[in-house]
C-alpha cells in the first residue's frame, strides 16, 4: 500500500474533526420550563407563560381577528441567557405558514443570535450557513464560539408562530437563562414595518436596532396591515406601564378618512392619558424614496400624515401634556432604502432605528 501523501493526510484529519465537533453531545434547555418568564418583548408575560405569542387570550374575543392571528407570531420576543459553551444549537418549530414574497424566509422563520463579552462588547454571530430548513424542524448551529463566559440574546422570528423551542449547549458548559427584564419598556404600535418586514434577519428589524442602540427594554406592538387604531387596541397598550408609547399608524391607517384618523388618535391619546402621564410620540410615515420619478404614489399617504398632525396641534391646544412628534423628513431615507417602494430595507430599518433613537435621547433625555 502506497503511504498517503500530505494532501490527503491534512484531509482526513480536516473530516476526523468535523465528525468530532458534530458528535459533540448536547444539553437541551427549554425556555417555556423557566419560571418566572425569561421572554422578553412583551407585555402580559404573567399571564404568557407557555408560549411565544404576544397578547392574552382574554383579548381574543374583543380585537379585530387579523390582528390576534398576527399576536401569534413572535415579533420582537427575544430571550437571554449566560453560557460558557463553544457549541451551541436553536432548534424550533413554527406553524405552517405561507411564504411572504416582499420577506427573505432567514427573517420570516429564521433566528438572529448576538453575545456580550467580559468587555461590554455586543457582537453578531453569524451562523455561516450550518442550519437545518426541515418540513417540521428548524435548526441553527453556531460552532467554535471563543466568547468565553458571555450574555447571549436569541432573537425570534417575527412573522412566525414558534410552537416549540429548545437550546443545545456543551454537555459540560454552563447555561442559565436570564429573567425578562422588568424595567418600563419602549412600547411601539404599528404596522409591518413595526413587526419586522423587510430587513434581511430578526436582529435587523429597527425595533430590535433600537434596543441595541439604546439599551431599552422594546415591546413590538406591530400587526402587518392591521394598524388601524381601533379602541381596543389602545385598551391593550394602556395595560403595559411603559417609559414610552411610539403610535406609527399611517402606513395602514391612512386608508382611514382624515377626519377618521384625526378622531382615533384623539381617542387614542385620551385613553392613554386616562392610565397615566408616560410621554407618547406621534409618527408621521416614512418619506417616499422614489418621490422624483413617482412623485404621486404615495399622495394618500401625506394627506394622512397631515391629519396626523392636525390631530397632534389640537391635542397640544386642549393642553394635553407629554406629547411629541416625528415628521416624515427626519427618517433619513436614501433612494436605496426599500425593497419595493412600501417596506425599508435594512439601509431603511436602520434609518428608522436612528429616528427614533434621537427622539428616544430627546424624550427620556
Amino acid at each position: 500500500m502506497k503511504p498517503l501523501t500530505q494532501k490527503a493526510t491534512l484531509l482526513i484529519f480536516l473530516l476526523l474533526c468535523m465528525l468530532h465537533t458534530s458528535a459533540q453531545p448536547l444539553k437541551w434547555h427549554d425556555p417555556m420550563q423557566e419560571a418566572p418568564s425569561c421572554i422578553n418583548g412583551r407585555g402580559w408575560n404573567a399571564e404568557l407563560q407557555g408560549g411565544y405569542t404576544r397578547l392574552p387570550a382574554r383579548m381574543q374575543k374583543n380585537i379585530p381577528e387579523k390582528v390576534w392571528r398576527l399576536s401569534q407570531n413572535a415579533a420582537g420576543l427575544t430571550i437571554r441567557f449566560t453560557t460558557d459553551s463553544r457549541n451551541l444549537q436553536v432548534k424550533y418549530t413554527i406553524a405552517d405558514a405561507p411564504r411572504l414574497p416582499n420577506m427573505s424566509r432567514l427573517n420570516q422563520a429564521g433566528i438572529d443570535l448576538y453575545a456580550t463579552g467580559s468587555n461590554g462588547r455586543t457582537h453578531w454571530i453569524g451562523n455561516h450557513m450550518q442550519w437545518s430548513w426541515g418540513t417540521d424542524t428548524i435548526a441553527f448551529t453556531f460552532r467554535d464560539l471563543e466568547t468565553g463566559k458571555g450574555t447571549y440574546e436569541l432573537y425570534l422570528p417575527p412573522y412566525s408562530t414558534v410552537t416549540s423551542l429548545k437550546i443545545g449547549s456543551d454537555e459540560r458548559a454552563t447555561f442559565s437563562f436570564l429573567t425578562a427584564r422588568t424595567d418600563k419598556p419602549i412600547v411601539i404600535y404599528g404596522t409591518s414595518i413595526v413587526q419586522g418586514a423587510s430587513p434581511s434577519r430578526p436582529g435587523l428589524m429597527w425595533t430590535n436596532l433600537l434596543r441595541r442602540l439604546t439599551g431599552r427594554n422594546v415591546v413590538n406592538m406591530g400587526f402587518s396591515g392591521s394598524c388601524m387604531m381601533e379602541p381596543e387596541l389602545f385598551d391593550a397598550l394602556s395595560e403595559i406601564d411603559a417609559g414610552l408609547y411610539v403610535i406609527d399608524p399611517i402606513p395602514n391607517s391612512y386608508r382611514l378618512t382624515d377626519e377618521e384618523i384625526v378622531r382615533r388618535v384623539r381617542q387614542g391619546v385620551h385613553k392613554l392619558r386616562q392610565k397615566g402621564n408616560t410621554p407618547i410620540l406621534l409618527s408621521e410615515s416614512y418619506p417616499q424614496p422614489d418621490f422624483s420619478l413617482n412623485p404621486h404614489a404615495e399622495d394618500r399617504m401625506r394627506s394622512a400624515n397631515k391629519a396626523l398632525r392636525t390631530a397632534y396641534e389640537s391635542l397640544l391646544k386642549e393642553g394635553v401634556k407629554g406629547i411629541y412628534y416625528q415628521f416624515s423628513q427626519e427618517i433619513h431615507f436614501t433612494e436605496d432604502a426599500m425593497i419595493e417602494g412600501t417596506h425599508p430595507n435594512d439601509i431603511g430599518n436602520m434609518a428608522y432605528a436612528k429616528a427614533y433613537e434621537r427622539k428616544v435621547k430627546e424624550i427620556l433625555h
